[in-house]
């Protein structure tokens, strides 16, 4: 099963939310960010469940007053150990949740929904197609973490080493067997929009991207696409099991194809808290490579100057002597000619 695709709008969320907290970024530059289109967030505290605010602006304008410094983004898995404090409150098994920084405090906003007490089925209830909202309406609810769980969001915000993590993909994923076949991507080297950039093109106003382009993050936008571009691929295998040549293929390989599939959406959501986190920094370096042909190059550092041979020791001495000789020489001339 594929990531939710709401994890799109927290990495927008996050993303564009530092910009306005840290360099005050005008809401007018991104506010109407076609990734937020047919979607709607509230924002409630989950024990006395308040109504925070209504929209995502209101929400990031009330975090600054509080003199929050930065949100981030994290894998819901940090919070498995948690209980959930407030049982009218369904928390919901996204794969993300959002943090806000305050000086002396972290308060998780984390998605769920509000339990009807006078409904007790397990599924929930389905109102007839014409009553159903156009948009999709998720709440954030927001809790205060605990010593512990703040050491852990801290611990996750280590800079990442984005040549470790290529290497790492690349080896994991799109080198596995379970890949071959994958076509790379043809807008890779293109900002992550997050969706066809047809649905989003406009006369008014040039597309934004999920991660703010001033900065140089080719390498976070373009493992974006690469990832989100394998999702399709092996999720288009699972649903057309055949191999090359039609046949069906064995139950064992379809369960290794769905494992390799959670693999994919688990890296990937790692890969998401990443991006989000660190994406002014998300580019490759290249590295020096000091060229064996050169004859001037330098010893490497520790190595010791090579010694010489017998041969030339050798020849050191006699060169000695012979100065010697010469000096003895001139000195009798010398003598004899009243030099």
């Amino acid at each position: 099963m594929a990531l939710d695709q709401i994890w799109k709008r927290q990495l927008a969320l996050v993303a564009y939310g530092n910009e306005y907290l840290g360099q005050d970024l005008s809401f007018q530059r991104w506010v109407q960010h076609a990734i937020f289109d047919q979607h709607s967030f509230l924002f409630r505290d989950l024990i006395s469940q308040h109504l925070l605010a209504q929209h995502f602006q209101i929400w990031l304008e009330g975090l600054k007053k509080r003199g929050v410094s930065r949100i981030s983004l994290h894998s819901s898995s940090l919070l498995n150990e948690e209980k959930n404090p407030n049982g009218n409150v369904e928390l919901l098994p996204f794969a993300h949740f959002i943090v806000s920084h305050e000086a002396h405090k972290k308060q998780a906003w984390i998605f769920g929904k509000e339990l009807a007490e006078w409904y007790t089925a397990d599924n929930d209830y389905e109102a007839p197609p014409a009553q159903r909202p156009a948009l999709r309406q998720e709440t954030f609810w927001r809790f205060e973490l605990n010593s512990k769980l703040s050491k852990l969001i801290d611990a996750d915000l280590q800079q990442p080493n984005w040549n470790d993590i290529q290497v790492y993909t690349d080896n994991e994923l799109f080198s596995s067997k379970f890949a071959a076949g994958f076509a790379e991507p043809a807008q890779a080297e293109l900002p992550y929009y997050g969706t066809a950039l047809q649905n989003i093109e406009s006369a008014d106003a040039p597309p934004l991207s999920l991660l703010p382009t001033d900065y140089q993050a080719d390498y976070a936008h373009r493992t974006l696409y690469r990832l989100e571009a394998l999702s399709d691929f092996i999720q288009a295998k699972i649903q057309h099991p055949y191999d090359e040549d039609g046949a069906v293929l064995s139950p064992e390989e379809q369960l290794n194809i769905r494992h390799f599939s959670q693999k994919l959406d688990d890296l990937s959501a790692k890969f998401i808290v990443k991006a989000a986190n660190h994406y002014k920094t998300a580019r490759l370096t290249a590295k020096e490579i000091t060229s064996p042909l050169e004859s001037h190059a330098a010893p490497a550092a520790g190595s010791s100057p090579a010694k010489p041979g017998p041969a030339e020791h050798k020849s050191g001495k006699t060169g000695v002597f012979a100065l010697i000789l010469i000096t003895v020489i001139i000195c009798i001339f010398a003598y004899y000619f009243g030099l």
